[in-house]
């Protein structure tokens, strides 16, 4: 009585498979990647190291950026060199810009430190290119050397919501710089909104212009949150 005995079958039995370029048009379903296809904007047999892709729902397909394209390094850093931010800072002192409850809508001269984008106008005003959730900060480096009932009040003003911060001004130092008052805010702004900051000095006696700032301690900058 003969015993067949059936071989258990060796790894290198079974076939290899094999991922093949080919000519297949776009949407139709297939074993093989298309040799025109493309992965963040570049062939499939070549990387761009770090990038990050990004899918285009309505095309079906991965694509890559004009210009800016965020960057993950290999121990986690994102590097985002198209996102909207700016820093803007005084070109020279100002003198008697506010007094008496006159608001002041802080002009920086055309200093501007960082602009991604452009979107400062050089003077006063950042215009949101994108609807998102942007961080603002501001401070100003002020002065008011002739009635000791002297308060301010700083704005950030959005399209949504105007931040606020007041306090008392007089720093006791008649003709020398002393205050430094600040204020940050976070605003959920649509594209084409716009955040300035605004100063505004009072005092019991109704006196006249005797507010001034200077270049060291007075900015304003934001950037996209998300």
């Amino acid at each position: 009585m003969a015993i067949n005995v059936t071989p258990i079958p060796k790894l290198s039995d079974f076939a290899v498979p094999t991922i093949s370029f080919g000519t297949a048009a776009a949407g139709t379903a297939s074993t093989v990647i298309r040799s025109d296809a493309t992965i963040a904007g570049v062939g499939a047999g070549t990387s761009v190291d770090n990038t990050i892709a990004r899918f285009n729902g309505t095309a079906g397909q991965l694509q890559g950026y004009t210009s800016g394209a965020p960057t993950i390094s290999d121990t986690g850093v994102m590097v985002r060199p198209g996102n909207p931010m700016f820093s803007a800072v005084l070109a020279g002192n100002i003198n008697n810009i506010t007094g008496a409850g006159t608001v002041y809508k802080v002009v920086y001269g055309g200093t501007e430190l960082i602009d991604v984008g452009g979107n400062f106008d050089g003077t006063s005003t950042f215009t949101a290119p994108v609807t998102g959730v942007y961080s603002f900060s501001a401070s100003v480096s002020g002065n008011d050397g002739v009635n000791s009932t002297s308060w301010y009040e700083l704005q950030i003003v959005t399209n949504n919501y105007t931040f606020e911060s007041g306090g008392h001004w007089y720093n006791l130092y008649t003709g020398n710089y002393g205050n430094w008052v600040t204020i940050n805010g976070l605003a959920q702004m649509d594209a084409g909104h716009t955040a300035y900051v605004n100063l505004m000095v009072n005092n019991a006696s109704g006196a006249g212009d005797v507010c001034d700032i200077k270049v060291d301690g007075t900015n304003f900058m934001g950037w996209l949150v998300g």
